[in-house]
């Protein structure tokens, strides 16, 4: 279920940057500590507006928050996910180059190189893109009281609409053979983000993937 999250919430993918390769690095006891030079994936002002925090329903009960600054510079995501028996939440910092993931109560987590796409707006991908995605613009449309761009594509023989505002995701609905999966923003503010929810925990070690 978080890796089909995480998938979703990448409908970026679609005009995202080419493909890179992550060199591999041994493994460091201080979070902080990188022996990778990061990349310069993050581009100026991803995000229409420059700090705020969006709150998703996804499939089978999960929640998900996303946190944001400096226009999309730096995000964290909270995924909980709730099976009754069996309870998760896994944090994932984006930041400086990187991507910092780990599971709340755990004490390793993995470290990689963040490569994020330049914008959610399909409008402005290459007519290639356009082509190989079958993309197709929808109009406007009201989700969660702000007016969405509408658009939809089709990723790896699964066809996704998704909706965005300011370049950020709001919904998306992703058909997978019968079955249909949706996560839609409840709540959207747009206001300033703690600077601290960006930091990385220090009783957690991150190994370089």
């Amino acid at each position: 279920m978080k890796k089909l999250l995480f998938f979703l919430l990448a409908l970026t993918i679609i005009i995202a940057c080419s493909k890179t390769e992550e060199q591999k690095a041994e493994t460091t006891d201080q979070p902080e500590v990188t022996t990778q030079e990061a990349p310069k994936p993050v581009v100026n002002q991803r995000y229409g507006i420059k700090s705020g925090v969006i709150f998703y329903d996804a499939p089978m009960g999960t929640k998900q928050e996303l946190y944001f600054d400096d226009y999309g510079a730096k995000e964290v995501s909270i995924t909980s996910v709730d099976f009754g028996v069996a309870k998760s939440k896994t944090i994932e910092i984006r930041k400086d180059g990187f991507s910092y993931t780990y599971e709340e109560g755990k004490t390793e987590g993995t470290k990689k190189a963040w490569y994020a796409p330049s914008s959610t707006d399909y409008s402005k991908a290459d007519p290639r893109t356009i082509e190989r995605y079958k993309v197709k613009d929808l109009g406007t449309e009201t989700v969660a009281g702000k007016d969405c761009k509408k658009y939809s594509a089709e990723f790896s023989g699964s066809p996704i609409i998704s909706w965005t505002w300011n370049n950020l995701m709001v919904k998306s609905i992703t058909k997978m053979g019968e079955a249909e999966f949706v996560i839609e923003a409840t709540k959207i503010q747009d206001r300033s983000v703690d600077s601290k929810i960006f930091e990385l925990s220090t009783g957690v070690t991150f190994k370089e993937m």
